[in-house]
């Protein structure tokens, strides 16, 4: 894939934005691939309201990135981009040549994402939210974030992050996601697994990546955030794929 030179697209997870990638851009530069991350509706600096969010907003803001690009792009994401993912390569799965999923919930059985993490019974990510009065959005204590979400980042790294950290919308959580072999499962993927995830236990990954075929992976011995917290091994792990000659699902 690294001599194809194929466009590589990041998406963020939930509560971040483009910013989350900073740092491993910079390095996945420096060994040579084409690589730009994008804000998803309501994050970063997008102001989009949180009442006008939903999957399908997600999903159409990165087919728009895709039409944006000559060719096939390697799209890349973390955690609950898997989602967004999904409903895109469903619905545009010409345009990518790979999807390369970090500590990423995936669709199954039809399921959403809330359920999807209702499954995974070692993770401590849902009982620790602050679900807004109106129940349209989630936020997280300072402790959730450090300990269980940003596992491994310094206090430093957290008064860094904690700005730029936005209140996610729920909706997109609640939408149920069918996807089928000869589109979602058509396309080549790949897994970066985190050992250390309280998000997403590892079981949990492995159990995901089963259920979606994908046999190509690279384990990380870090916390369920690793562009913020380990970006070089990351940008290894990832170079390492996107440098992989393996397309099969």
């Amino acid at each position: 894939m690294k001599d194809q030179n194929n466009p590589i697209l990041l998406i963020h997870g939930a509560w971040e934005g483009a910013w989350s990638w900073n740092k491993t851009i910079k390095l996945l530069r420096e060994k040579g691939h084409v690589v730009d991350a994008i804000d998803l509706p309501g994050h970063g600096d997008d102001k989009t309201p949180i009442a006008e969010i939903d999957l399908t907003l997600y999903v159409n803001h990165v087919k728009e990135e895709l039409r944006k690009r000559a060719g096939k792009v390697v799209l890349v994401g973390h955690s609950f981009a898997g989602f967004v993912f999904a409903r895109v390569a469903e619905e545009m799965p010409e345009k990518i040549e790979k999807m390369v999923f970090i500590a990423s919930a995936i669709p199954y059985d039809g399921k959403s994402a809330m359920e999807v993490f209702e499954e995974d019974k070692k993770s401590e990510f849902l009982e620790n939210l602050i679900i807004s009065e109106d129940k349209s959005y989630a936020t997280m204590s300072r402790e959730t974030i450090l300990n269980i979400v940003f596992t491994g980042a310094t206090e430093d790294q957290l008064d860094e992050i904690l700005p730029q950290l936005v209140p996610q919308a729920l909706a997109p959580f609640m939408e149920n996601i069918v996807t089928t072999k000869a589109n979602f499962g058509s396309v080549p993927k790949a897994y970066v697994e985190t050992t250390l995830d309280r998000v997403i236990s590892l079981d949990h990954q492995r159990y995901v990546q089963q259920r979606n075929g994908i046999t190509e992976s690279v384990t990380l011995e870090y916390g369920h955030v690793p562009l913020e917290t380990a970006p070089e091994a990351l940008a290894d792990a990832l170079d390492t794929i996107f440098s992989s000659t393996n397309s099969i699902v």
